[in-house]
């Protein structure tokens, strides 16, 4: 029987996660009122998450110091709950605008783009020097002093050229005292207990996914940096298992274990008729019709099953002996529930040998066994 509720340890670290985490990339948008993130925090916390995950890219800062915030109105003991963030961006304070600083990534989105309202900018910079001040930056956005982990971001094709990415492993380079060192360094004296790396897959950056350059990249940094764990995007949901065909097994043989980000492929996944396909709306690109005919075809099996297709696509992706965690976003207190309540949800087992049987999902993938 796959448990979705007991803490589950990160590699061989002192970090143990619950299976239901909250990614808080969504309570970083303005428009999301301060009060609705504390209600919405609280609900998660509640509904029984004790692990969480931000970075100081949501909303250039806005995300920690929300989260920060709703999390010290909880009351709750800071040793109750998990935390992790990311670095590799330096939030830089550039009260008047310098173009200069400007650069986009591969699809034409901002990159380095500066918020109006705090006006800091977002700089790129893996050094020593840098990932320490990054981790002090991200505890004073959250008012903590200690996070559990950090991650290293966007080491991708997406935001990064392929000069950029030479010059970033560079600076991460262990053994010449880089980025890496100073993440193993903090790991060491007790600072954090668990290292990741982010690994998306999405519009941006398909293109080095279509052959071996994404899972090389990943290959070639976990050689370098000490890494526990990779946060996944895009790259295993019930709609793309992708990650299955080397760095799930990659993170098997390393001892890794695995964090899967948007287990709902951007919301997609929960309603396709309102939300983007892993943010592909965001950036303007149409969802591939592939997406559209697997989509409504594991729709109409769900529906058969009476089953919210949602509830398939979270206990699918924690159904991997990897996975440790998956971190829905939610930015109300009804999504915090809801999340909670697709776990909640007796699947049968039949509908995994449906899709397995259609051709809808590989045969080969790990899917949840018995009653919850």
């Amino acid at each position: 029987m796959t448990d979705f509720f007991t803490p589950r340890q990160v590699a061989n670290t002192a970090l143990h996660v619950t299976p239901l985490g909250y990614g808080a990339a969504w309570i970083a948008t303005p428009s999301v009122p301060s009060t609705v993130v504390e209600g919405t925090v609280q609900t998660a916390y509640d509904s029984g998450v004790r692990f969480f995950d931000t970075a100081p890219w949501y909303g250039i800062g806005r995300s920690e110091r929300r989260l920060g915030m709703a999390l010290a109105e909880l009351g709750a003991d800071r040793d109750s709950y998990a935390l992790n963030t990311k670095v590799g961006r330096t939030l830089q304070p550039e009260h008047e605008v310098n173009p200069e600083n400007d650069s986009d990534a591969s699809d034409g989105t901002a990159r380095t783009p500066r918020d109006p309202q705090s006006r800091f900018r977002v700089h790129f910079e893996y050094t020593y020097e840098a990932i320490k001040q990054q981790h002090r930056d991200s505890q004073q956005r959250l008012g903590l002093s200690r996070v559990n982990s950090l991650t290293l971001h966007d080491v991708d094709y997406g935001y990064q050229s392929p000069e950029q990415l030479d010059s970033i492993l560079q600076q991460l380079n262990m053994n010449n005292g880089g980025g890496g060192h100073a993440l193993s360094e903090l790991k060491h004296e007790g600072c954090i207990d668990a290292i990741g790396m982010g690994c998306n897959l999405e519009t941006r950056n398909a293109f080095s996914w279509e052959d071996s350059s994404h899972e090389d990249l990943v290959s070639q940094v976990v050689t370098m940096v000490d890494v526990d764990f990779l946060v996944i995007a895009g790259a295993y949901t019930l709609l793309e298992t992708r990650a299955f065909r080397r760095l799930l097994p990659l993170c098997e043989s390393r001892q890794m274990s695995v964090i899967i980000a948007s287990p709902f492929a951007g919301g997609w996944l929960v309603n396709p008729d309102k939300a983007g396909y892993m943010y592909s709306r965001m950036s303007g690109q149409s969802v591939p019709e592939r997406v559209k005919n697997l989509t409504s075809e594991i729709q109409a099996i769900c529906n058969s099953f009476e089953v919210p297709m949602a509830a398939v696509a979270l206990q699918f992706v924690l159904a991997h002996p990897v996975v440790a965690a998956a971190i829905p976003g939610s930015a109300s207190p009804e999504e915090a529930s809801q999340n909670r309540a697709f776990l909640d949800i007796d699947i049968p087992e039949d509908l995994w040998v449906t899709l397995k049987e259609k051709e809808l999902l590989d045969a080969d993938v790990p899917c949840p066994t018995g009653g919850n």
